[in-house]
């Protein structure tokens, strides 16, 4: 009597029973370490939130505010830009040094051709003082004299004589001991003659032309947005940017990496809306201009910086989250009492670092406590699901 299509062996029904088969248990400090992300954003928020606050109550002046920020903003960008460059120069040698073995290579084989056809047969004259040894080709130099090539042991073997064009933009002649580059495919680090600056001085002039059109922009529109909310009420405008302060919170993009070009646009739109409806309960254009720069700075290009020093040094990435906690501690101790003073900042400072201090363990032990609830039961009646690698994949 044969058994049913539903029919399962009691002795052996749980033997390939599997909990949690490819459960990675977390660690405290690698948590902790990724959690400095978090509270460097949460501090970059309280930071402007605290700027917000001492140019609405006058305890600073706004001028002082945007020039703090533009001066950091300009450090960060020379920074960046060391790394960038310093980047495309490791890049740029790898290249070159590709192509300098490319060319000894084929060097090579040329050199073991004439040594073998020269068993067999003499070696053709050379033509004139110009004769040099190469690649069979007729070159034509800046000066207009030609460098003949005298191996021929592959043409002679074929039958036919190479010809190649004699233009003087076909062949870029080696130097130095450089290999030669057609003109369509110039050596890594060429630009044409004719432009006056590198491609990185030109990239360079083009952000600061975007950064000066950016402000030219903000101050023709400082007018306008001064009166955007004129006619809604002031609890109706803190209740809002609390909300949009909240969304920039919840949906910045925490985990992305250097290689992102446009990341979290939610959140940065969220936080440069409560930015603009902040700015305009500000008493002049001169207070609104500088909160509105100063807020694209904060949102829309320190966490670029952000991501590549977490990515260049460790030990910046952590500097960096500890100058923003004190920072932070310190304008929440000068915003919140009525007079200020470095009292106040030193309380300030030590409440928020002992609080993102308990914040990062106590969350990183809660998550680690949260992995005993994970039950995740796999046996074979579960279909095969493939598992996904780089080099390939396995069911």
């Amino acid at each position: 009597m044969a058994d049913p299509d539903n029919y399962t062996d009691p002795p052996t029904f749980l033997s390939h029973l599997q909990r949690n088969p490819r459960l990675q248990p977390y660690d405290f400090w690698p948590l902790v370490a990724d959690s400095t992300v978090i509270v460097q954003h949460l501090s970059s928020v309280a930071i402007f939130v605290c700027c917000f606050v001492a140019i609405y109550r006058e305890l600073v002046s706004p001028e002082l505010v945007v020039g703090l920020g533009s001066a950091a903003t300009v450090l960060g960008w020379v920074l960046w830009d060391f790394w960038a460059a310093q980047v495309e120069a490791a890049k740029t040698d790898l290249k070159s040094a590709r192509a300098v073995d490319t060319y000894s290579h084929f060097s090579g084989f040329d050199g073991q051709a004439d040594s073998s056809s020269a068993r067999g047969r003499s070696r053709p004259s050379s033509r004139g003082n110009d004769a040099t040894s190469g690649l069979g080709l007729t070159l034509t130099l800046s000066n207009g004299s030609h460098a003949a090539s005298s191996v021929q042991s592959r043409s002679g073997s074929i039958g036919f004589t190479p010809s190649v064009s004699s233009e003087p933009s076909s062949i870029v002649p080696p130097s130095n001991g450089r290999p030669a580059y057609p003109a369509s495919n110039p050596p890594p680090g060429y630009y044409p003659p004719d432009s006056a600056f590198s491609p990185r001085n030109q990239k360079r002039l083009a952000t600061a032309k975007s950064a000066i059109l950016i402000c030219c922009a903000l101050l023709g529109l400082s007018p306008i947005l001064k009166s955007l909310t004129m006619s809604t009420s002031k609890d109706s405008i803190w209740a809002l940017s609390c909300w949009l302060m909240a969304i920039n919170i919840f949906f910045f993009d925490y985990g992305g990496g250097v290689g992102v070009k446009f990341p979290a646009s939610l959140s940065t739109n969220a936080a440069l809306m409560s930015s603009t409806v902040l700015a305009s309960r500000l008493p002049s254009t001169t207070h609104v201009f500088s909160l509105t720069l100063f807020s694209i700075e904060v949102f829309g290009l320190f966490p670029v910086f952000q991501r590549h020093l977490r990515h260049i040094s460790w030990r910046g990435h952590l500097a960096l989250t500890f100058a923003l906690v004190f920072g932070a501690g310190a304008g929440l101790g000068l915003t919140t009492s009525k007079n200020g003073g470095w009292q106040r900042m030193l309380v300030g400072t030590l409440l928020w670092s002992v609080g993102a201090a308990l914040g990062m363990g106590g969350c990183s032990w809660w998550l680690i406590g949260l992995q005993r609830y994970k039950n995740v039961v796999i046996g074979p009646w579960d279909p095969a699901r493939p598992v996904i690698r780089q080099g390939g994949w396995e069911s």
